[in-house]
């Protein structure tokens, strides 16, 4: 077999370990793992020496939100994947909340033809399940949704058609959206929060007349989620659905996560990088700049959540990129300021930095952004791994190079807002990231083409 890239003399590190090998590669997929030294010669073949790198899987991110064709201004597919690849992102899962919400086929397909135009890196598109129609939501399925999403809470009045199909309060009404699901073989992700205790937690804030970020956090109160993530344990082990919590922060909801799976409930859960790194003392330090639902919450839950990653409660790490622009944040009433970061080119660093300095071992740290959501998903082996008939999506590492987070060199749109991540120092570098044996971004600069990124497609479970 004819080799089109050969990537000689790195150190393989995934979730088995480590090993140094030569990597061949040919078509776009990988087609020999080897033993370095061992993968014959050819002039027409591309080598790239990887002696002193370490060779990852290509980061798979199941939570991102590029805001295209909502509001293009703060995030599209191309800003958005061209910021994913300077992270070692070679696939994306986006989530539905569009002009639209993305709760009809149609919808769907018109954001793939959207994202097939811009995208630099591979991608998912989630459905809305919201519909409760079994045709619609089978439709998205056949339409080539990776999953769907629901979130618990509504939403402000101005957002709702972005939202169309997605919030979901009752819960029988969750009951039927699952049920349905579940006939997809399809994941279902939830962001769990209990609407009718965030309207107690607003008119408590309002009632004492907190500010700044003490408001949002009584606005938001831990209860909110643990009771939110009780009642969707419930409904998914009435169901059947398989059914992926996002971006958790307190222990309070751990403790719900772990009596669902010893009850043998197909639940999942996530969090992202900046419960791990950051807390309530943040959110407060830099208020507005660090408003996410659900908020950073105590130091001893971010503790908790470092190890619920090493014991298995929580399965995979997602960014939860949810990019909006400065002016957005600068509002006066912290309650009206739209909640989320962008962060995915703090993501991978600063994870796999914090592996270095010894959080996790580092092949578990590289396996929760690769192997375990391309599971999850239904998009391994052909994403998450480097094993052959893998698409040849790869990161090259330099571990021993220290650097600072600048995010005035970010491709994100909305890299003004990422205040909390400015200037934070990290150890290793991504020097190189490959999609499908085509390098899309190489020592600080893109190099990839816009439409060069493809839709994935899940294999569904069935029931």
């Amino acid at each position: 077999m004819r080799l089109d890239l050969t990537i000689i003399n790195g150190t393989l590190v995934d979730e088995h370990g480590s090993r140094v090998v030569d990597l061949g590669v040919s078509g776009g997929r990988v087609a020999q793992v080897a033993m370095a030294g061992s993968l014959p010669s050819d002039p027409t073949t591309e080598v790239i020496d990887a002696k002193g790198l370490w060779v990852l899987p290509g980061f798979v991110d199941p939570h991102v939100h590029c805001r295209a064709p909502d509001h293009p201004e703060r995030e599209d597919f191309a800003s958005g994947t061209a910021a994913a690849a300077a992270a070692g992102i070679t696939t994306i899962l986006e989530m539905p909340i569009a002009d639209v919400g993305v709760s009809r086929p149609a919808i769907l397909e018109a954001r793939r033809a959207l994202a097939e135009r811009d995208a630099y890196v591979d991608f998912g598109l989630y459905g809305a399940c919201g519909s409760l129609d079994p045709e619609t939501i089978h439709g998205l399925a056949r339409a080539g949704a990776c999953a769907f999403k629901i979130f618990t809470l509504n939403v402000p009045p101005a957002r709702r058609a972005s939202f169309e199909g997605i919030t979901i309060t009752r819960e029988d009404d969750l009951y039927r959206a699952l049920s349905i699901v579940a006939e997809t073989g399809l994941v279902c992700a939830v962001h769990a929060e209990n609407d009718a205790l965030l309207q107690i937690g607003r008119e408590r804030a309002q009632r004492l007349q907190l500010t700044g970020a003490d408001a949002f956090l009584s606005a938001h109160p831990q209860a909110a989620e643990a009771m939110a993530v009780a009642w969707v344990a419930i409904l998914a082990e009435a169901t059947g659905a398989r059914v992926h919590l996002v971006h958790m922060t307190s222990a309070w909801a751990l403790d719900f996560v772990r009596l669902a799976k010893r009850r043998g409930v197909a639940l999942s859960a996530e969090t992202c990088p900046h419960y791990l790194l950051f807390d309530e003392e943040t959110a407060r330090t830099y208020g507005r700049w660090a408003k996410i639902a659900p908020p950073m919450r105590s130091a001893a839950d971010r503790d908790a959540l470092w190890a619920a990653l090493d014991d298995g409660t929580l399965d995979i790490l997602a960014s939860d990129h949810a990019p909006f622009l400065p002016h957005e944040k600068e509002l006066e009433d912290i309650l009206a300021i739209p909640s989320g970061l962008p962060n995915l080119e703090a993501f991978t660093p600063l994870m796999l930095s914090a592996a270095h300095d010894g959080r996790l071992a580092m092949s578990k740290m590289v396996g929760l952004m690769s192997a375990r959501p391309a599971r999850l998903y239904g998009l391994y082996p052909r994403k998450g791994t480097l094993q052959p008939g893998s698409d040849a999506d790869l990161v090259l590492y330099d571990p021993h190079l220290s650097s600072v987070i600048d995010t005035t060199t970010w491709h994100s749109r909305s890299r003004g807002s990422a205040k909390i991540f400015h200037g934070l120092p990290y150890r290793g570098r991504i020097t190189r990231t490959i999609v499908r044996g085509r390098t899309v971004y190489q020592d600080g600069q893109l190099l990839g083409s816009r439409g060069w990124g493809q839709m994935v497609r899940p294999e569904p479970v069935r029931p």
